[in-house]
């Protein structure tokens, strides 16, 4: 059995959704209240990434608040983390051309680590403004991989966080051989 843990930090403007997210993989939950994030709040999920080889992961989902009133004491919540998640509104645009300064300010404290950057609000199809083709050229501009998520109806959340999860331990397998061979 192997069993790794992993700090996981969500990023992004205030409202697209990344309490939600959180809630509909932990707790496979999803409010229409909105609630905003003082400071940070995180939960834990334990997951199985391979029966086979019994490789377990425990990831520590750390959400951090979008607001700009938060922005000197997010960088303490940004030690320690594996990897991270960037999340943006499809019906909000602007909440898309803000995340290079995330991308920048979280990989400025914890190096290169595996990220994901979700597109949220999928469930909204008649008021997405943001389209594939964009958001798939800003996954690339920022080293991440493209998920577009729902946090209502869970599209994509699931298969999200394990593709997370997994890039996470091949992360840290391949830091470990360069270690090895240093």
């Amino acid at each position: 059995m192997v069993n790794y843990s992993a700090k996981i930090v969500l990023l992004g403007q205030g409202s697209v959704g990344k309490t939600s997210l959180i809630r509909r993989y932990v707790q496979h939950t999803f409010t229409h209240d909105y609630m905003t994030t003082i400071g940070s709040n995180f939960l834990i999920k334990k997951i199985c990434l391979d029966k086979e080889k019994n490789v377990n992961i425990t990831l520590q989902l750390w959400d951090l608040s979008g607001q700009d009133s938060f922005r000197t004491i997010r960088a303490r919540y940004y030690l320690h983390a594996r990897g991270g998640i960037l999340v943006f509104d499809l019906t909000r645009p602007s909440t898309l051309q803000q995340l290079e300064k995330w991308q920048m300010d979280f990989t400025q404290k914890v190096g290169r680590v595996p990220l994901m950057l979700f597109g949220n609000k999928c469930d909204l199809c008649d008021q997405i403004s943001v389209n594939q083709e964009k958001a798939e050229k800003m996954a690339q501009e920022l080293g991440a991989t493209y998920f577009r998520t729902s946090a209502l109806d869970g599209t994509n959340v699931e298969s999200g966080f394990f593709d997370l999860a997994k890039k996470i331990i091949d992360h840290i397998t391949e830091k470990r051989k360069e270690l090895r061979y240093r």
